[in-house]
Formats: structure tokens, C-alpha cells, sequence
């Protein structure tokens, strides 16, 4: 009995040190930026020995690497719970999930993959690096997708729509200075989602094509 529950103490501790860590990276990155984030910067943040750091990772690009994946889950997992069984029968129900999913993408905590994949424009290795959690984060999304328009649009229609709503809105994360939606550029951007919405809207097949 006591040995059982020192190894689950210890998983827990382990698991809580992690996520210290992970949280801290995010900090870091979103208030100091890739180049600022050194591992010394992680540890002070996070309250955690550089020894403990690279015992879990053993270099600051596996760090920014497993950052970015948590990153990526909890983000679709908080999409996911906020418009889990949302409706998008109409425009205003696809405008209302595009809001939502725009609030994700300028989120300060998604600020880390703005920073990672400017990095890696210039940085190969950690380009090749993130390359298997941007695929994993574009799995999810197309699974979040598939979820939400699996009755309105095809495979290959799905994947289109996700790439011009991604698309859009990273660019509007990079060059947004104001994310704030109340903001005039907030405004046209509501605009713009709104009619996105209605031209995916606009290629739901008619009941007759559904059942034919």
C-alpha cells in the first residue's frame, strides 16, 4: 500500500513539474519572445532547477517542441468543449463558431506558435523538429472540423474550408497590432468571418443532392 502510493506520488510530482514547465515556457514565450526564452528564463518562471528541467528535456528545442504540442491540445480541447454539438445549419451558427475558434488563434497562449514558426523560418532544425506537431495539429483541427460539417461537406471539401479559415485567420494573428474584437479592425473582421460563413453555408448540398 505505501509503496503504490509513493509511485503515484512521485507520477504526480513528475507530471506537476512538467506542466510547470510547459506553462512557464508559454509565459515566456508570449511575454519575452523565442530569442528571450532560454532555459534559465523557463526555470526562473516555472520555479524548478535546470537540472529538473533537462531531466525531462534534454534541450531547449525539445522543450519548445513539447510546448508547442501542449499548446496545440489544449487549444482544440477548449474549442472542442465550447462548441461541442453547436449547430451549423446556418450562417449565423457557422459565424458563431468561426468567433470562436478566432478568439482561440488570438489567444496569448497561442502566441507561441507565432513565435516557434517564425523561429523556424530561419532555424531548419527546429523547422524539421515541429514538423510532426504541426501535422498532429492539423489532424485534430480536421477531426474538430469533420465533427462539426461531416453532414454538410465532403473529405475534400472539409480540407479546403479548414486551410482558407486557418489561413485567414493566422495571417490576422500575425499582422493584427489590436486583437481586441471590439477595435474598428475587429469589426471588419467580424465582417469578413460573417461572409465566410455564408459562402460555406451557400456549398451545403440541397436536401435533393443529400438524398440522391
Amino acid at each position: 500500500m505505501t509503496t503504490t502510493r509513493e509511485r503515484r506520488t512521485q507520477a504526480e510530482r513528475r507530471e506537476g513539474t512538467i506542466t510547470a514547465l510547459l506553462d512557464a515556457t508559454v509565459a515566456c514565450l508570449t511575454e519575452r519572445g523565442y530569442a528571450a526564452t532560454s532555459t534559465a528564463a523557463v526555470c526562473a518562471e516555472a520555479g524548478v532547477s535546470q537540472g529538473a528541467l533537462f531531466r525531462y528535456f534534454p534541450t531547449r528545442q525539445a522543450l519548445l517542441v513539447a510546448t508547442a504540442e501542449h499548446v496545440a491540445t489544449r487549444n482544440v480541447v477548449a474549442f472542442r468543449t465550447t462548441v461541442g454539438g453547436a449547430s451549423v445549419a446556418t450562417a449565423d451558427d457557422v459565424a458563431a463558431v468561426l468567433g470562436h475558434l478566432r478568439r482561440a488563434v488570438l489567444s496569448p497562449a497561442n502566441q507561441t506558435w507565432r513565435e516557434l514558426l517564425v523561429a523556424a523560418r530561419a532555424d531548419a532544425d527546429l523547422r524539421v523538429a515541429l514538423h510532426p506537431a504541426r501535422e498532429s495539429l492539423h489532424a485534430q483541427m480536421l477531426a474538430a472540423a469533420a465533427d462539426l460539417w461531416g453532414e454538410h461537406l465532403g473529405a475534400d471539401d472539409l480540407a479546403a474550408v479548414l486551410s482558407i479559415v486557418v489561413n485567414m485567420l493566422d495571417g490576422l494573428a500575425f499582422s493584427a497590432l489590436d486583437p481586441d474584437p471590439t477595435a474598428p479592425p475587429g469589426r471588419t473582421v467580424e465582417r469578413a468571418l460573417r461572409l465566410l460563413a455564408e459562402m460555406i453555408v451557400r456549398h451545403y448540398p440541397s436536401p435533393m443532392e443529400q438524398h440522391a
